[in-house]
């Protein structure tokens, strides 16, 4: 009797061993099917049968089963996002439990295709969750959930460049500093934007220097970019750098021949360091462009008065050519003190005592007027 009970146990051993083995290819056979086909319903069909054989302690080692359950469980977290299939624990947590349960070194190596098939699927279905949660506005749950898949592919550019725009959000600029860095570094994927906006961090920050190094690495980088020469020219402006400036100005206007605002600036940063004729040249252009420019009136008309004046030889269309161009000034611009003051220097050096008593008088109403 004993002999026959041991071979009934035996019998029965052996039909459960044929039938999970049956229920793992059927798994694996509707799960070919949803990949090549598409069709959900195959991928319910791959769940119930891996999950029929998943049931005792030693099916949840077996790597055949957790590769298994890690492809369908990762693709019903991707594909079933309102999870409308009924799930004891979230598809993510079940397919990250029987990846995690693939430790053999060997039979990784030989099924890298399939774990890395199984990891997209948990990115993709965590990046729909982040999504959906910044579109809430909850920021923080956003970050996080992007850490998780940065956590499984952590050189994805996409991802790195979200969790800067979130530490950013979330007013952890030390961080979406870092973030940012780490794409300008990536030189395959890096684009303007990152350093744009690397470099209005560093201004938040009040730190101009590696604002302006950012800058000045991203037009290395993009050479035709306008966006970051303009706020390099912004920087240089703002902080009287016409040395520095000079030097860019005039690529500036390679994109914009005609901008008013462009030849100005390249005018005042060329008479800032001593070149008064290339000065000249763009104050003329500015008149040119705009013919009731004040700026460019009297910027020219400042210009040729200060050459007349220190220069030994003495020539006196420059004379007249600023009083021309401060006279226009003084039209453009009525209530302008700085016209009427320099249009004083002028009379006094030209000796026309008339024109110089009328200023004058002008002058002091402004100042009694402003008191």
């Amino acid at each position: 009797m004993k002999r026959a009970g041991l071979s009934i146990v035996f019998l029965f051993g052996a039909l459960n061993i044929l039938s999970a083995q049956s229920l793992t290819k059927e798994a694996m056979n509707n799960f070919a099917l949803y990949t090549s086909k598409n069709d959900f319903a195959s991928l319910e069909k791959a769940r119930k049968g891996i999950d029929d054989v998943y049931k005792t302690r030693k099916d949840s080692f077996s790597y055949k089963n957790n590769l298994i359950r890690s492809l369908v469980y990762s693709s019903l977290a991707y594909s079933d996002s309102t999870r409308k299939l009924k799930y004891v624990k979230d598809p993510i947590d079940e397919a990250l439990f029987s990846l995690n349960r693939l430790r053999s070194p060997k039979l990784n190596d030989e099924h890298q295709p399939e774990i890395s098939y199984a990891k997209k699927q948990i990115s993709k279905a965590w990046i729909n969750k982040a999504n959906h949660a910044a579109l809430a506005y909850n920021y923080q749950e956003a970050y996080n959930t992007y850490l998780s898949v940065d956590s499984l592919d952590s050189d994805n550019h996409l991802v790195t460049y979200n969790l800067a725009v979130l530490s950013e959000k979330l007013g952890n600029y030390n961080q979406a500093i870092s973030y940012y860095e780490k794409l300008i570094d990536d030189k395959q994927h890096t684009q303007p934007d990152f350093y744009l906006a690397l470099s209005n961090l560093y201004d938040q920050q009040r730190n101009s220097n590696k604002s302006l190094e950012v800058l000045q690495k991203g037009r290395k980088m993009f050479p035709g970019n306008r966006d970051i020469l303009f706020k390099e020219i912004n920087i240089y402006a703002e902080n009287n750098a016409y040395s520095s400036l000079e030097g860019v100005i005039e690529d500036a206007l390679k994109f914009d021949p005609d901008d008013v605002n462009l030849n100005y600036l390249a005018g005042f940063s060329f008479e800032a360091t001593g070149k008064k004729n290339k000065a000249e040249q763009f104050y003329k252009k500015v008149i040119s462009l705009d013919q009731n420019s004040y700026e460019g009136h009297y910027s020219l008309g400042i210009l040729y008065l200060d050459l007349y004046l220190n220069t030994e030889n003495k020539q006196e269309n420059r004379l007249q050519l600023a009083k021309k161009h401060l006279l226009k000034a003084g039209e453009i611009n009525p209530n302008s003190v700085n016209v009427l003051k320099s249009l004083a220097v002028l009379y006094n050096q030209s000796g026309n005592m008339l024109e110089l008593e009328r200023v004058n008088n002008k002058l002091k109403q402004f100042i009694l007027i402003n008191r």
